[in-house]
């Protein structure tokens, strides 16, 4: 008579059971609304400021965890979120204003401790509410084009393209288009 062989629990077989982990890109649990809008202001700073650049995954994810930095202590991440982009407008307005000027390469400029980054444009952002509650449209283009980034977000909808296009239009604002249409198509293209 052949002796029995052991029988394994469960337990046992998950424990000696070696298998390999796969990364799957958006991962098994649904991000955050944090996650999404730093994911979201990513491809925003992406569009507006780097367009022409690739950057590796490992590069992104440094990116995205030095945003989040920025949302950290937030009450209310749409208004922040918003604020945000305001403030790489402001941002990508004030270097393309005159020769010479220049966005530094990303790892530096989203810190939240580098002076000359976005960190930096809390004090323009400032300025800019200051100025309009004297008047209420000063650079109204920038408050629009957040609106508009925040609710592509939320509904990716060809109306709100059309309607955002045209108001950019109207207003004579385009570079906020292009700005806009830029994020539009990272955001629907970018897996990042």
């Amino acid at each position: 008579m052949k002796p029995l062989k052991k029988i394994q629990t469960i337990t046992e077989v998950k424990s000696t059971k070696k298998t390999p982990l796969k990364l799957i890109k958006g991962g098994l649990f649904p991000l955050s609304q944090r996650e999404k809008r730093v994911s979201q202001l990513w491809l925003f700073c992406h569009a507006t400021l780097w367009n022409n650049q690739l950057f590796s995954d490992a590069e992104v994810m440094e990116f995205k965890e030095l945003i989040d930095e920025h949302f950290k202590g937030s009450r209310n991440l749409e208004k922040t979120f918003k604020q945000l982009i305001e403030r790489v407008c402001l941002a990508k307005r004030y270097v393309s204003r005159k020769k010479g000027r220049y966005i530094s390469k990303p790892v530096d400029w989203l810190n939240i401790n580098y002076k000359n980054g976005l960190k930096g444009t809390e004090k323009w952002f400032k300025q800019v509410q200051l100025q309009r509650a004297d008047v209420p449209h000063y650079n109204e283009g920038i408050s629009i084009l957040s609106l508009a980034v925040l609710q592509y977000c939320e509904v990716k909808s060809l109306l709100s393209i059309e309607y955002y296009r045209e108001k950019f239009i109207s207003l004579k604002q385009f570079d906020l288009l292009q700005h806009y249409m830029n994020t539009v198509v990272h955001l629907q293209y970018t897996n990042y």
